[in-house]
Protein backbone atom coordinates (compact mmCIF):
# COMPACT_ATOMS: atom_id res chain seq x y z
CA UNK A 1 0.00 0.00 0.00
CA UNK A 2 1.23 3.32 -0.89
CA UNK A 3 1.58 6.07 1.88
CA UNK A 4 -1.07 7.83 0.85
CA UNK A 5 -3.40 4.51 1.13
CA UNK A 6 -1.76 4.10 4.49
CA UNK A 7 -2.45 7.58 5.82
CA UNK A 8 -6.28 7.44 4.75
CA UNK A 9 -6.95 4.26 5.93
CA UNK A 10 -5.43 4.58 9.09
CA UNK A 11 -7.49 8.23 9.75
CA UNK A 12 -10.72 6.77 8.55
CA UNK A 13 -10.72 3.45 10.36
CA UNK A 14 -9.44 5.43 13.41
CA UNK A 15 -12.40 8.06 13.19
CA UNK A 16 -14.90 5.18 12.82
CA UNK A 17 -13.88 3.21 15.73
CA UNK A 18 -13.24 5.98 18.14
CA UNK A 19 -15.91 8.49 17.13
CA UNK A 20 -18.29 6.26 18.29
CA UNK A 21 -18.07 3.80 21.05
CA UNK A 22 -20.72 1.95 19.36
CA UNK A 23 -18.95 1.56 16.22
CA UNK A 24 -15.41 -0.63 16.47
CA UNK A 25 -15.57 -0.40 20.48
CA UNK A 26 -19.64 -1.66 20.51
CA UNK A 27 -19.88 -3.19 17.31
CA UNK A 28 -17.11 -3.60 15.38
CA UNK A 29 -17.35 -1.07 12.62
CA UNK A 30 -19.59 0.04 10.42
CA UNK A 31 -20.09 -3.13 9.03
CA UNK A 32 -18.63 -6.51 9.81
CA UNK A 33 -17.11 -6.37 6.57
CA UNK A 34 -15.93 -3.27 7.66
CA UNK A 35 -13.41 -4.56 10.72
CA UNK A 36 -12.91 -7.74 10.19
CA UNK A 37 -9.35 -8.69 11.22
CA UNK A 38 -7.00 -9.40 8.29
CA UNK A 39 -7.62 -13.11 8.68
CA UNK A 40 -11.30 -13.01 8.51
CA UNK A 41 -12.32 -12.38 4.63
CA UNK A 42 -15.73 -13.49 3.64
CA UNK A 43 -14.07 -16.48 2.33
CA UNK A 44 -11.83 -17.23 5.34
CA UNK A 45 -12.03 -20.28 7.53
CA UNK A 46 -12.93 -19.40 11.04
CA UNK A 47 -10.51 -18.69 13.73
CA UNK A 48 -10.33 -18.14 17.68
CA UNK A 49 -8.60 -15.33 19.37
CA UNK A 50 -7.96 -16.20 22.73
CA UNK A 51 -5.86 -13.76 23.94
CA UNK A 52 -5.97 -9.65 23.89
CA UNK A 53 -3.42 -7.83 21.70
CA UNK A 54 -1.13 -5.29 23.47
CA UNK A 55 -3.80 -2.10 24.25
CA UNK A 56 -3.11 0.80 21.35
CA UNK A 57 -4.56 3.38 23.96
CA UNK A 58 -2.41 6.36 25.15
CA UNK A 59 -1.40 5.95 29.01
CA UNK A 60 -3.32 9.10 29.85
CA UNK A 61 -6.19 7.72 27.59
CA UNK A 62 -6.02 4.56 29.67
CA UNK A 63 -6.40 6.74 32.72
CA UNK A 64 -8.95 8.88 32.09
CA UNK A 65 -11.02 5.72 31.47
CA UNK A 66 -10.02 4.27 34.71
CA UNK A 67 -11.37 7.84 36.25
CA UNK A 68 -14.89 7.26 34.98
CA UNK A 69 -17.32 6.05 37.63
CA UNK A 70 -19.48 2.94 36.77
CA UNK A 71 -21.31 0.98 39.25
CA UNK A 72 -21.41 -2.19 37.42
CA UNK A 73 -21.68 -5.77 39.10
CA UNK A 74 -18.55 -7.94 39.33
CA UNK A 75 -18.36 -10.63 36.49
CA UNK A 76 -18.51 -13.73 38.00
CA UNK A 77 -17.58 -14.98 34.44
CA UNK A 78 -15.50 -13.13 33.11
CA UNK A 79 -14.98 -14.23 29.43
CA UNK A 80 -17.35 -13.41 26.86
CA UNK A 81 -17.23 -15.41 23.73
CA UNK A 82 -18.24 -13.68 20.50
CA UNK A 83 -19.02 -15.58 16.45
CA UNK A 84 -18.34 -12.57 14.05
CA UNK A 85 -16.12 -11.79 10.89
CA UNK A 86 -14.75 -9.24 12.77
CA UNK A 87 -13.00 -8.86 16.43
CA UNK A 88 -13.33 -6.57 18.99
CA UNK A 89 -9.97 -6.87 20.23
CA UNK A 90 -7.81 -4.38 18.10
CA UNK A 91 -5.65 -5.90 15.60
CA UNK A 92 -3.08 -4.45 12.77
CA UNK A 93 -2.71 -1.28 14.49
CA UNK A 94 -6.19 -0.44 15.73
CA UNK A 95 -7.34 1.96 17.67
CA UNK A 96 -8.60 0.08 20.87
CA UNK A 97 -12.18 1.18 21.95
CA UNK A 98 -12.50 2.89 25.51
CA UNK A 99 -15.49 0.29 25.76
CA UNK A 100 -13.34 -2.39 26.20
CA UNK A 101 -10.32 -0.87 27.92
CA UNK A 102 -13.02 0.08 30.20
CA UNK A 103 -14.47 -4.06 30.39
CA UNK A 104 -10.98 -5.15 30.97
CA UNK A 105 -9.72 -2.88 33.40
CA UNK A 106 -13.12 -1.67 35.28
CA UNK A 107 -14.05 -5.59 35.35
CA UNK A 108 -11.63 -7.91 34.19
CA UNK A 109 -13.53 -8.93 31.91
CA UNK A 110 -12.25 -10.99 27.97
CA UNK A 111 -13.42 -11.33 24.62
CA UNK A 112 -12.70 -14.57 23.41
CA UNK A 113 -13.43 -13.90 19.41
CA UNK A 114 -14.23 -16.97 16.89
CA UNK A 115 -14.05 -15.46 13.76
CA UNK A 116 -16.14 -16.92 10.94
CA UNK A 117 -16.65 -15.70 7.11
CA UNK A 118 -19.32 -12.87 7.04
CA UNK A 119 -21.44 -15.37 5.04
CA UNK A 120 -21.01 -18.41 6.90
CA UNK A 121 -21.83 -16.84 10.12
CA UNK A 122 -25.63 -18.09 10.44
CA UNK A 123 -24.59 -21.51 9.59
CA UNK A 124 -21.71 -21.16 11.84
CA UNK A 125 -24.37 -20.13 14.45
CA UNK A 126 -26.77 -22.61 14.16
CA UNK A 127 -24.10 -25.64 14.36
CA UNK A 128 -23.33 -24.00 17.52
CA UNK A 129 -26.44 -23.83 19.46
CA UNK A 130 -27.64 -27.42 18.03
CA UNK A 131 -24.26 -28.54 19.70
CA UNK A 132 -24.65 -27.01 22.83
CA UNK A 133 -21.79 -24.56 22.18
CA UNK A 134 -23.67 -21.39 22.03
CA UNK A 135 -21.27 -18.40 21.79
CA UNK A 136 -22.61 -15.18 23.94
CA UNK A 137 -22.55 -12.21 21.77
CA UNK A 138 -23.55 -12.08 17.72
CA UNK A 139 -23.64 -8.64 15.46
CA UNK A 140 -26.47 -7.20 15.15
CA UNK A 141 -25.39 -4.54 12.85
CA UNK A 142 -27.29 -5.64 9.50
CA UNK A 143 -30.45 -5.90 10.86
CA UNK A 144 -30.67 -9.06 9.07
CA UNK A 145 -31.19 -10.46 12.29
CA UNK A 146 -34.89 -9.01 12.97
CA UNK A 147 -37.21 -9.65 12.35
CA UNK A 148 -36.25 -12.72 9.84
CA UNK A 149 -33.47 -14.62 11.63
CA UNK A 150 -35.52 -14.50 15.00
CA UNK A 151 -38.53 -15.91 14.11
CA UNK A 152 -37.66 -18.13 11.27
CA UNK A 153 -34.15 -19.30 13.23
CA UNK A 154 -35.26 -19.00 16.70
CA UNK A 155 -31.66 -18.98 17.93
CA UNK A 156 -31.78 -15.96 19.62
CA UNK A 157 -33.41 -14.92 23.62
CA UNK A 158 -35.00 -12.11 25.00
CA UNK A 159 -32.35 -9.73 26.67
CA UNK A 160 -35.29 -8.00 28.43
CA UNK A 161 -33.58 -10.20 31.72
CA UNK A 162 -30.13 -8.79 31.65
CA UNK A 163 -30.25 -5.46 30.33
CA UNK A 164 -32.70 -2.72 31.97
CA UNK A 165 -33.82 -0.87 28.78
CA UNK A 166 -35.85 1.80 31.25
CA UNK A 167 -32.83 2.48 32.83
CA UNK A 168 -31.27 6.19 32.54
CA UNK A 169 -27.91 4.48 31.15
CA UNK A 170 -29.62 2.59 28.08
CA UNK A 171 -32.40 6.00 28.43
CA UNK A 172 -30.58 7.73 25.31
CA UNK A 173 -31.51 4.51 23.27
CA UNK A 174 -34.95 2.93 24.60
CA UNK A 175 -36.64 4.43 21.61
CA UNK A 176 -34.25 2.85 19.39
CA UNK A 177 -34.52 -0.73 20.96
CA UNK A 178 -38.34 -0.36 21.65
CA UNK A 179 -38.23 0.35 17.76
CA UNK A 180 -37.43 -3.67 17.53
CA UNK A 181 -38.81 -5.00 20.09
CA UNK A 182 -40.84 -8.26 18.97
CA UNK A 183 -43.59 -9.30 20.99
CA UNK A 184 -42.90 -6.27 23.46
CA UNK A 185 -39.71 -8.51 24.04
CA UNK A 186 -35.91 -7.14 23.21
CA UNK A 187 -33.67 -9.44 21.35
CA UNK A 188 -31.23 -6.65 20.16
CA UNK A 189 -28.60 -4.68 22.52
CA UNK A 190 -28.71 -1.33 20.41
CA UNK A 191 -26.09 1.13 21.61
CA UNK A 192 -26.44 3.68 18.73
CA UNK A 193 -27.20 4.33 15.11
CA UNK A 194 -24.72 5.39 12.76
CA UNK A 195 -23.92 6.04 8.83
CA UNK A 196 -25.06 3.55 6.07
CA UNK A 197 -23.96 5.03 2.96
CA UNK A 198 -21.88 7.95 2.08
CA UNK A 199 -20.87 9.77 -0.98
CA UNK A 200 -17.32 10.24 -1.81
CA UNK A 201 -16.05 12.88 -3.92
CA UNK A 202 -13.37 14.41 -4.99
CA UNK A 203 -12.69 18.38 -4.22
CA UNK A 204 -10.28 18.84 -7.10
CA UNK A 205 -13.24 17.37 -9.38
CA UNK A 206 -16.06 19.73 -8.20
CA UNK A 207 -13.84 22.66 -8.20
CA UNK A 208 -12.49 22.47 -11.69
CA UNK A 209 -16.06 21.80 -12.63
CA UNK A 210 -17.51 25.09 -10.99
CA UNK A 211 -19.82 23.11 -9.21
CA UNK A 212 -21.14 23.87 -5.69
CA UNK A 213 -19.03 21.80 -2.98
CA UNK A 214 -21.63 19.49 -1.81
CA UNK A 215 -19.85 19.55 1.58
CA UNK A 216 -21.03 23.28 1.86
CA UNK A 217 -24.52 22.67 0.73
CA UNK A 218 -25.15 19.90 3.40
CA UNK A 219 -23.47 22.43 6.34
CA UNK A 220 -26.09 25.18 4.88
CA UNK A 221 -29.04 22.69 4.39
CA UNK A 222 -29.08 22.46 0.85
CA UNK A 223 -27.82 19.61 -0.03
CA UNK A 224 -31.22 18.12 -1.39
CA UNK A 225 -32.49 15.66 -4.91
CA UNK A 226 -32.57 18.98 -6.51
CA UNK A 227 -29.32 20.11 -5.58
CA UNK A 228 -27.43 16.46 -6.88
CA UNK A 229 -29.67 16.62 -10.01
CA UNK A 230 -28.63 19.91 -11.13
CA UNK A 231 -24.90 18.83 -10.56
CA UNK A 232 -25.47 15.50 -12.53
CA UNK A 233 -26.67 17.45 -15.03
CA UNK A 234 -24.21 19.94 -15.56
CA UNK A 235 -21.29 17.11 -15.17
CA UNK A 236 -22.64 13.96 -16.71
CA UNK A 237 -21.82 13.25 -20.47
CA UNK A 238 -22.40 9.54 -20.90
CA UNK A 239 -20.66 9.56 -24.37
CA UNK A 240 -17.24 10.67 -23.31
CA UNK A 241 -17.77 7.90 -20.31
CA UNK A 242 -18.30 11.45 -18.07
CA UNK A 243 -20.67 10.02 -14.85
CA UNK A 244 -22.75 11.32 -12.12
CA UNK A 245 -22.54 8.40 -9.73
CA UNK A 246 -20.80 4.89 -9.47
CA UNK A 247 -21.26 1.60 -7.23
CA UNK A 248 -24.22 -1.53 -7.40
CA UNK A 249 -26.21 -0.35 -3.72
CA UNK A 250 -26.90 3.22 -4.64
CA UNK A 251 -30.27 2.74 -5.23
CA UNK A 252 -32.14 0.99 -2.44
CA UNK A 253 -30.57 3.36 0.58
CA UNK A 254 -30.68 6.60 -1.49
CA UNK A 255 -34.50 5.37 -1.40
CA UNK A 256 -34.74 5.21 2.05
CA UNK A 257 -34.12 9.25 2.14
CA UNK A 258 -38.33 9.67 1.63
CA UNK A 259 -38.44 8.53 4.84
CA UNK A 260 -40.67 5.40 3.88
CA UNK A 261 -38.91 2.02 3.44
CA UNK A 262 -39.80 -1.00 1.34
CA UNK A 263 -40.77 -3.20 3.84
CA UNK A 264 -40.82 -1.74 7.58
CA UNK A 265 -42.87 -2.31 10.99
CA UNK A 266 -45.89 -0.92 11.97
CA UNK A 267 -47.70 -1.78 15.24
CA UNK A 268 -45.23 -4.86 15.61
CA UNK A 269 -46.00 -6.16 12.67
CA UNK A 270 -44.15 -6.38 9.04
CA UNK A 271 -45.89 -4.15 6.10
CA UNK A 272 -44.86 -3.53 2.77
CA UNK A 273 -45.23 0.46 1.41
CA UNK A 274 -44.81 -0.53 -2.03
CA UNK A 275 -47.66 1.68 -2.71
CA UNK A 276 -46.78 4.78 -0.23
CA UNK A 277 -46.78 8.44 -1.99
CA UNK A 278 -43.72 8.89 -0.54
CA UNK A 279 -42.03 5.39 -2.58
CA UNK A 280 -43.80 6.79 -5.77
CA UNK A 281 -41.51 10.19 -5.97
CA UNK A 282 -38.44 7.72 -5.38
CA UNK A 283 -39.16 6.06 -8.33
CA UNK A 284 -40.11 8.81 -10.35
CA UNK A 285 -37.13 11.03 -9.51
CA UNK A 286 -34.95 7.47 -10.50
CA UNK A 287 -37.47 8.00 -14.21
CA UNK A 288 -35.92 11.43 -13.98
CA UNK A 289 -32.48 10.13 -14.06
CA UNK A 290 -32.86 7.57 -16.39
CA UNK A 291 -34.64 9.64 -18.94
CA UNK A 292 -32.17 12.07 -18.93
CA UNK A 293 -29.51 9.83 -19.21
CA UNK A 294 -27.85 9.78 -15.90
CA UNK A 295 -27.44 6.40 -15.08
CA UNK A 296 -24.71 4.72 -13.73
CA UNK A 297 -21.96 2.75 -15.91
CA UNK A 298 -23.64 -0.30 -15.43
CA UNK A 299 -20.35 -1.87 -17.25
CA UNK A 300 -18.05 0.04 -15.65
CA UNK A 301 -19.83 -0.20 -11.90
CA UNK A 302 -17.12 0.26 -8.79
CA UNK A 303 -14.27 1.66 -10.66
CA UNK A 304 -13.16 3.84 -7.78
CA UNK A 305 -10.22 5.52 -9.52
CA UNK A 306 -12.69 7.16 -11.86
CA UNK A 307 -13.38 9.70 -8.62
CA UNK A 308 -9.43 10.68 -8.61
CA UNK A 309 -9.17 10.64 -12.23
CA UNK A 310 -12.62 12.93 -12.39
CA UNK A 311 -14.23 11.21 -14.99
CA UNK A 312 -16.82 10.38 -11.95
CA UNK A 313 -19.12 12.82 -9.74
CA UNK A 314 -19.52 10.51 -6.44
CA UNK A 315 -19.05 6.86 -5.08
CA UNK A 316 -21.90 5.79 -3.42
CA UNK A 317 -20.86 3.28 -0.63
CA UNK A 318 -21.61 1.50 2.54
CA UNK A 319 -19.27 3.80 4.93
CA UNK A 320 -17.43 0.27 5.96
CA UNK A 321 -15.94 0.69 2.40
CA UNK A 322 -13.53 3.76 4.25
CA UNK A 323 -11.75 0.70 5.84
CA UNK A 324 -10.82 -1.39 2.68
CA UNK A 325 -7.35 -0.19 2.07
CA UNK A 326 -7.46 -1.43 -1.79
CA UNK A 327 -10.92 0.80 -1.86
CA UNK A 328 -9.30 4.13 -0.61
CA UNK A 329 -6.05 3.46 -2.08
CA UNK A 330 -7.84 2.92 -5.62
CA UNK A 331 -9.30 5.79 -5.57
CA UNK A 332 -5.77 7.81 -6.19
CA UNK A 333 -6.46 10.82 -4.51
CA UNK A 334 -4.79 12.43 -1.30
CA UNK A 335 -6.15 13.19 2.05
CA UNK A 336 -6.62 16.41 1.19
CA UNK A 337 -8.66 15.84 -1.54
CA UNK A 338 -10.91 13.27 -0.43
CA UNK A 339 -14.34 14.41 1.20
CA UNK A 340 -17.72 12.69 1.86
CA UNK A 341 -21.10 13.91 2.33
CA UNK A 342 -24.59 11.72 3.87
CA UNK A 343 -26.92 11.25 1.14
CA UNK A 344 -28.98 14.29 0.14
CA UNK A 345 -32.85 14.70 1.11
CA UNK A 346 -35.88 14.44 -0.62
CA UNK A 347 -37.17 17.68 -0.87
CA UNK A 348 -41.09 16.70 -0.09
CA UNK A 349 -40.12 14.97 2.81
CA UNK A 350 -40.55 16.81 6.47
CA UNK A 351 -37.25 15.78 7.58
CA UNK A 352 -33.96 14.68 6.56
CA UNK A 353 -34.46 11.15 6.13
CA UNK A 354 -30.70 8.46 5.91
CA UNK A 355 -30.15 4.93 5.95
CA UNK A 356 -28.75 3.68 9.12
CA UNK A 357 -26.80 1.02 10.42
CA UNK A 358 -27.22 0.05 13.97
CA UNK A 359 -24.73 -0.97 16.97
CA UNK A 360 -25.10 -3.67 19.00
CA UNK A 361 -25.34 -7.55 19.84
CA UNK A 362 -27.47 -10.16 20.41
CA UNK A 363 -27.46 -13.26 22.82
CA UNK A 364 -27.37 -16.81 21.03
CA UNK A 365 -29.91 -19.23 22.54
CA UNK A 366 -27.89 -21.24 24.83
CA UNK A 367 -25.50 -18.89 25.54
CA UNK A 368 -23.44 -19.53 29.30
CA UNK A 369 -22.66 -15.68 29.92
CA UNK A 370 -25.38 -13.66 29.05
CA UNK A 371 -24.32 -11.34 31.86
CA UNK A 372 -21.36 -10.90 30.58
CA UNK A 373 -22.54 -9.63 27.20
CA UNK A 374 -24.94 -6.93 28.84
CA UNK A 375 -21.83 -6.15 31.17
CA UNK A 376 -19.73 -5.23 27.64
CA UNK A 377 -22.85 -3.26 26.36
CA UNK A 378 -22.90 -1.49 29.23
CA UNK A 379 -19.69 -0.50 29.11
CA UNK A 380 -20.18 0.81 26.11
CA UNK A 381 -23.46 2.87 26.93
CA UNK A 382 -21.37 4.42 30.43
CA UNK A 383 -18.98 5.58 27.39
CA UNK A 384 -21.18 6.61 24.93
CA UNK A 385 -21.76 10.88 25.99
CA UNK A 386 -19.05 10.74 28.47
CA UNK A 387 -16.89 13.99 28.04
CA UNK A 388 -13.69 12.49 29.16
CA UNK A 389 -14.19 9.97 26.26
CA UNK A 390 -14.97 12.45 23.71
CA UNK A 391 -11.56 13.93 24.91
CA UNK A 392 -9.77 11.31 23.86
CA UNK A 393 -11.41 10.65 20.24
CA UNK A 394 -10.96 14.24 19.24
CA UNK A 395 -6.94 14.01 20.40
CA UNK A 396 -6.77 11.06 18.92
CA UNK A 397 -8.24 12.21 15.87
CA UNK A 398 -6.04 15.34 14.84
CA UNK A 399 -2.65 14.70 17.22
CA UNK A 400 -2.39 10.88 15.80
CA UNK A 401 -4.34 10.34 12.78
CA UNK A 402 -4.02 13.85 11.08
CA UNK A 403 -7.83 14.27 10.42
CA UNK A 404 -8.66 17.44 8.34
CA UNK A 405 -11.28 19.58 10.83
CA UNK A 406 -13.69 19.50 7.36
CA UNK A 407 -13.54 15.81 7.54
CA UNK A 408 -13.94 15.77 11.50
CA UNK A 409 -16.84 17.96 11.47
CA UNK A 410 -18.75 16.17 8.65
CA UNK A 411 -18.57 13.04 9.62
CA UNK A 412 -19.78 14.59 13.08
CA UNK A 413 -22.75 15.99 11.65
CA UNK A 414 -23.79 13.64 8.91
CA UNK A 415 -24.05 11.30 12.57
CA UNK A 416 -26.10 13.91 13.76
CA UNK A 417 -28.71 13.48 11.16
CA UNK A 418 -28.69 9.93 11.05
CA UNK A 419 -29.30 9.66 14.38
CA UNK A 420 -32.18 12.07 14.54
CA UNK A 421 -33.89 10.57 11.61
CA UNK A 422 -32.69 6.97 10.73
CA UNK A 423 -34.38 4.47 8.24
CA UNK A 424 -34.59 0.73 8.12
CA UNK A 425 -35.72 -1.40 5.19
CA UNK A 426 -36.72 -5.03 6.44
CA UNK A 427 -36.41 -6.60 2.83
CA UNK A 428 -33.71 -8.38 3.41
CA UNK A 429 -34.98 -10.32 6.86
CA UNK A 430 -38.00 -12.00 5.19
CA UNK A 431 -37.00 -14.14 2.56
CA UNK A 432 -34.09 -14.07 0.12
CA UNK A 433 -36.13 -14.79 -2.87
CA UNK A 434 -38.58 -11.98 -2.22
CA UNK A 435 -35.30 -9.54 -1.69
CA UNK A 436 -33.53 -10.80 -4.70
CA UNK A 437 -36.97 -9.81 -6.58
CA UNK A 438 -37.47 -6.25 -4.94
CA UNK A 439 -34.02 -5.40 -5.44
CA UNK A 440 -34.19 -6.16 -9.15
CA UNK A 441 -37.46 -4.69 -9.75
CA UNK A 442 -37.11 -1.30 -7.07
CA UNK A 443 -34.33 -0.52 -9.49
CA UNK A 444 -35.75 -0.74 -13.07
CA UNK A 445 -37.01 2.81 -12.78
CA UNK A 446 -33.44 3.79 -13.11
CA UNK A 447 -31.82 1.15 -14.71
CA UNK A 448 -34.42 0.56 -17.44
CA UNK A 449 -36.60 3.63 -17.96
CA UNK A 450 -39.74 1.44 -16.11
CA UNK A 451 -42.43 3.30 -14.70
CA UNK A 452 -43.49 2.21 -11.53
CA UNK A 453 -46.73 1.84 -12.05
CA UNK A 454 -45.95 -1.18 -14.54
CA UNK A 455 -44.35 -3.49 -11.80
CA UNK A 456 -45.94 -2.29 -8.30
CA UNK A 457 -49.44 -4.33 -8.19
CA UNK A 458 -47.35 -7.44 -8.77
CA UNK A 459 -44.77 -6.60 -6.86
CA UNK A 460 -47.01 -5.58 -4.05
CA UNK A 461 -49.13 -8.99 -4.45
CA UNK A 462 -45.84 -11.50 -4.55
CA UNK A 463 -44.24 -9.26 -1.17
CA UNK A 464 -47.77 -9.76 1.01
CA UNK A 465 -47.60 -13.08 0.26
CA UNK A 466 -44.19 -13.77 2.21
CA UNK A 467 -44.78 -11.25 4.61
CA UNK A 468 -47.88 -13.06 5.74
CA UNK A 469 -45.98 -15.72 6.49
CA UNK A 470 -43.10 -14.39 8.04
CA UNK A 471 -46.05 -12.74 10.49
CA UNK A 472 -47.56 -16.23 10.85
CA UNK A 473 -44.36 -16.95 12.43
CA UNK A 474 -43.96 -13.29 14.60
CA UNK A 475 -47.02 -14.31 16.09
CA UNK A 476 -45.70 -17.84 17.00
CA UNK A 477 -42.84 -16.50 18.51
CA UNK A 478 -42.44 -17.06 22.32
Amino acid sequence: MTKIGKKILTAVTAAACILSVGACGGNGGARPEATAAPNATTTAPAQTTTTTPPATLAEEAKEAINEIETDLPELENKEVHLLACFDLNPRGGQVKSPALEMFETKLGGKIVTDLCSWNDRYDKLATLVNAGDSPDMFSAEDLDIIPGNIIFQQKFMAMDKYIDYDSELWAPVKELNDQFALNGKHYLGLTSTDLKTVLIYNKKTIEENGLSDPAQLVMDGEWDWDAMYDMFSKFCNPADEIYGIDCWEFEPDFALTCGVPYVGMKDGKIVHNLKDPMVQKVQDFFLKLNRAEIPMPVTKREIPLNIGQGKTLFFAKGAYCLYEPTTIEGMGMTTEDLMFVPLPKCPEADEWYLPSVVKGFSIPLGAKNPEGTAAYLNCVMICRDNEKVKEIEENQLFNEYGWTQEMYDMLIHARELTDAHPVFDYQKTINDDLYGELNEETKASYNHGTPWGDTVDALADLTQTYIDEANERLAALS
